[in-house]
């Protein structure tokens, strides 16, 4: 009598696959609750984002304000010069963090790094034109009285948007890094942070007129 073996069915050949070919197809999948983590995470910062968002655009109004009131009794060229560029650069800074905030609201990791990606790479392009300005209005030279701080100024803003930016493609590379996602939220703080120095800096500037004053 011949002994006919059958085939194995699929269920006995899928059974007998090696642990290792079962790991390897594993990795090349994208597990469902990865997705789901990096939406919690950026659920986490919702209330930041909103904030951020109202802080930002309310900060805007007053830098308007306050720099057509200092410029408006002032003959000094330069120091005009120095509070439109310190002002602009400022802008700059609170309108990077108001879309970067307003389009996290909508999405996930992929849409903050793109929204990030487009805000450094403008903040950039605009800084660059900002330090020519400058320059021409003679802020960075010799006998400036605050040319150090104008020189600083300048380096913070180019330093910062490049960090945003390299920040930015990495999280564009690898959107489930939590580690970026939280460094991101903490260049919208620099950001803030920038802002502000800055526009402190512009209602001060007339304290140059001080020694005036001291001498009657």
């Amino acid at each position: 009598m011949s002994h006919h073996t059958s085939p194995p069915s699929a269920e006995q050949s899928s059974s007998c696959e090696s642990p290792r070919t079962i790991a390897t197809a594993g990795r090349g999948r994208v597990q469902p609750g990865d997705a789901r983590k990096v939406a919690l995470l950026l659920g986490h910062y919702e209330m930041f984002f909103a904030a951020s968002a109202g802080a930002s655009a309310a900060i805007l109004g007053l830098l308007v304000v306050a720099v057509s009131v200092v410029n408006a009794d002032d003959e000094d060229a330069k120091t005009r010069e120095r509070r439109t560029v310190l002002a602009g650069s400022a802008f700059l800074a609170l309108v990077d963090a108001f879309f970067v905030s307003i389009v996290a609201l909508t999405g996930g990791a992929a849409v903050f790094g793109t929204s990030n990606l487009v805000m450094a790479m403008v903040g950039l392009l605009a800084t660059s034109r900002l330090i020519r300005r400058a320059k021409r209005g003679g802020n960075f030279s010799r006998g400036f009285p605050t040319r150090r701080l104008n020189i600083a100024f300048a380096d913070i803003s180019a330093g910062g948007y490049s960090i945003q930016l390299g920040l930015a493609i990495a999280l564009l590379a690898d959107a489930q890094s939590s580690a970026l996602q939280r460094a991101l939220v903490l260049v919208i703080v620099g950001l803030f942070g920038s802002a502000l120095g800055r526009a402190w800096e512009v209602t001060g500037i007339p304290r140059r007129r001080l020694p005036e004053v001291s001498r009657r």
